[in-house]
């Protein structure tokens, strides 16, 4: 009954699509469209000027009083020296700021680049360097990092505008307040539909991040897919987002999905367990995006009044587990939950409007799920060297069509670009994206996800390179060699990052965490360390990941000393901390 439940629900999904979805999908598809980010804005500037756009604590916009600011902060970048197809950086947390200044960019032709916030060092260096940025408008908190992670001469080259946030702009730096009460608004720059519109950053599979090329095509089709088939916003709605704005999920999937709606939305610079409920009452929100660690940070959070009798109707995002799904909705009474799945840089994606626990949505033609070596990631073709699909139950490679309708856009880097390319899977001359991603098939063309292939992992809803972090560990004093990887640890998703590490006597727990501290994004980390003597490699010198995965951190299970990483320090596991890690009460 289960199956046959499902199966007619299934059917629905496929009719909804095909009738509601796709033909708003290709309405205005061709490399003339007129459409962008910005063209919303416009849309909402005439049928809702005094509406509230955007809230940030006390601060409110209407659409008229964004709109200004737009045309401001449109006249700051051009004031700059930025022209058509410029790129500047955009490193801050989120804010109202964040926004204008994005869709200023669109207004402008200028290209912004989204910069993760916990990127520093090396990695910051790398992503300010590929965006060829010539400017970036930087978060006060964030100069700092910034400073230390740049030579003077690579600093000397940027054109840097600070934004008070937590802390004050030094008034050594000129500040986006004091520039935009002298900038002339400038008109309206015409961009293709295939031209860039910004840049977001993916780890990939191996290497430093590499920069997605977001097109203004890309950027529509995403409104497309958040408004029409995940969240369906009106006009009346509120939007709670608490996800970073450098993230496609909580940027283009979320509200730039609502723009097509021209509903507010509330931005909080950072999630917080503890004022989640509390805010989501006090704005009246109606919808929230979310990613798995973040309903399982409330899931674990003590019962509040505010948690019961709110606005809620509908959240949707990726990554919350199918043990938590039901106890989640069910304590926190949320009507509707629409899990998602897809790449920032991907040809297509699934969702589950159905709200069937544990599954991203349902196969179509244009995707397929084939065999592979499951550690690696190869295919696995036949004697005709053509690819073969996995029967129900298995586990395989998720690859998708490349076509006009679904375009693969790439990155700023044509090679990496063409690693992500499979050819001559099916037929002579056909072209498939390369996900990375295993799913697994179900009944009735239920998919679910099963994990990430070759040496990436998945932590706190980000792709780690194990590679890229490997090669920063490996910079640290003592440390002779580092083999990375990321192990299950029970209550959480994903996996945490784990390195095993073969040091010399100059090696020091404090100064490794320091360097840790300075170097690695917060998902990138090394939770817990294995300080072995010798490192096993294969006949070609890779490292042999899986049985130490097996091993985990449990201290138990090898002579060889495991440290966990407990705020900003290392120390020791023994089993009273191993069993505390597993049970969950101890934060990462």
């Amino acid at each position: 009954m289960q199956n046959l439940y499902w199966k007619f629900h299934g059917i629905f999904e496929d009719i909804y699509y095909y009738v509601t979805a796709l033909p708003r999908f290709i309405l205005y598809w061709g490399e003339k469209s007129p459409l962008n980010l910005y063209t919303f804005v416009k849309w909402n500037i005439k049928k809702y000027p005094n509406e509230n756009a955007f809230l940030f604590k006390e601060e409110v916009l209407t659409w008229k009083q964004a709109s200004d600011k737009i045309d401001n902060y449109s006249g700051v970048i051009r004031s700059l020296g930025l022209n058509k197809g410029d790129s500047f950086a955009l490193l801050m947390d989120n804010r109202i700021e964040y926004l204008l200044l994005l869709l200023a960019a669109v207004k402008s032709g200028t290209i912004a680049a989204l910069i993760n916030t916990t990127v520093r060092g090396e990695g910051l260096r790398h992503v300010l360097n590929v965006a060829n940025a010539k400017a970036i408008f930087i978060g006060a908190s964030h100069l700092d990092k910034f400073n230390s992670s740049l030579t003077d001469e690579e600093r000397g080259n940027l054109i840097i505008v600070g934004i008070d946030d937590q802390e004050q702009v030094p008034s050594a730096i000129q500040d986006l307040t004091s520039l935009e009460k002298n900038s002339i608004p400038c008109d309206e720059v015409t961009t293709t539909f295939k031209e860039a519109c910004m840049y977001m950053y993916t780890s990939g599979t191996t290497g430093l991040p590499k920069a997605a090329l977001i097109t203004n095509e890309r950027a529509v089709r995403m409104t497309y897919f958040g408004q029409f088939l995940g969240f369906n916003f009106k006009q009346s709605d509120v939007l709670y987002n608490t996800l970073p704005l450098y993230h496609a999920t909580g940027l283009l999937y979320c509200w730039a999905a609502s723009l097509r709606a021209g509903n507010a939305i509330v931005i909080k610079e950072k999630f917080s367990a503890s004022d989640f409920w509390s805010d989501i009452q006090k704005y009246e929100a109606t919808i929230f995006p979310y990613v798995g660690e973040l309903c399982r940070y409330l899931l674990n959070s003590k019962e509040v009044p505010e948690e019961k009798g709110h606005k809620i109707r509908r959240i949707s995002g990726n990554g919350l587990r199918p043990d938590i799904w039901e106890k989640f909705q069910e304590r926190f009474q949320i009507p509707e939950i629409r899990e998602i799945y897809g790449a920032t840089e991907g040809v297509t994606g699934f969702i589950n409007r159905a709200g069937r626990p544990g599954m991203i949505g349902r196969h179509r033609s244009a995707d397929k799920i084939v065999k592979c070596d499951l550690e690696s990631g190869e295919l696995i073709r036949n004697k005709e060297g053509r690819c073969e699909k996995v029967n129900v139950g298995e586990t395989g490679l998720y690859i998708s069509e490349i076509s006009k309708l679904a375009s693969f856009d790439g990155y700023l880097d044509s090679q990496a670009s063409q690693k992500k390319i499979l050819t001559d899977c099916f037929k002579d001359g056909d072209r498939y994206f390369n996900s990375g991603d295993l799913l697994t098939l179900h009944e009735n063309n239920w998919l679910s996800f099963a994990d990430r292939v070759g040496d990436t992992f998945r932590w706190k809803g980000e792709n780690v390179s194990t590679m890229e972090v490997a090669a920063i560990i490996n910079k640290a004093e003592g440390v002779l060699d580092a083999n990375v990887y990321g192990v299950q640890v029970d209550n959480t998703e994903g996996r945490a990052g784990m390195a095993q590490m073969n040091v010399s006597e100059s090696f020091n727990l404090t100064s490794f965490a320091d360097h840790v501290e300075k170097n690695l994004n917060g998902f990138q980390k090394p939770y817990f360390l294995r300080l072995s003597k010798e490192i096993q490699t294969t006949g070609t010198f890779k490292h042999q990941k899986e049985d130490l995965k097996k091993l985990g951190f449990d201290p138990s299970k090898s002579q060889d000393p495991v440290y966990f990483l407990s705020g900003n320090k290392y120390e020791e596991v023994n089993e009273e901390l191993y069993k505390r890690i597993q049970s969950g009460n101890v934060r990462f």
